[in-house]
């Protein structure tokens, strides 16, 4: 998932219709994906992955398998609808819920994927 976090943080900082949305957030959240969890820093327009951390903080997280971690990250699907369909679940407020949402799906990063790969 690892690969797939980081051709997502090449394709946010290439979309200039996301960055603005990303400019005064400042937001933690945990991807949980086959045991594994990586969190993910969005932090005055700039975005981090920090993997390999061992933090028992309480903030948002989504878990699900690698499919739908992708499909979400590749903008193919929307966060809430996984959600709905039972393939990812999420502990977060509805406003982050949304904003995470926004960014995923803005962002598509699918169409860099294929220059990438």
């Amino acid at each position: 998932m690892i690969e797939v976090l980081k051709t997502f943080q090449i394709a946010i900082k290439q979309q200039g219709h996301v960055l603005p949305l990303l400019e005064h957030i400042n937001l933690r959240a945990n991807l949980v994906c086959e045991q594994k969890a990586i969190q993910i820093i969005i932090k005055d327009g700039e975005f981090f992955i920090l993997h390999d951390r061992e933090e028992n903080q309480t903030i948002p997280e989504i878990r699900g398998d690698l499919k739908a971690m992708k499909q979400l990250l590749e903008g193919k699907e929307r966060l809430r609808a996984l959600e709905r369909n039972g393939q990812l679940s999420i502990s977060a407020p509805l406003r982050t819920t949304l904003l995470l949402e926004s960014i995923f799906y803005l962002t598509k990063a699918q169409e860099d994927f294929a220059k990438i790969i």
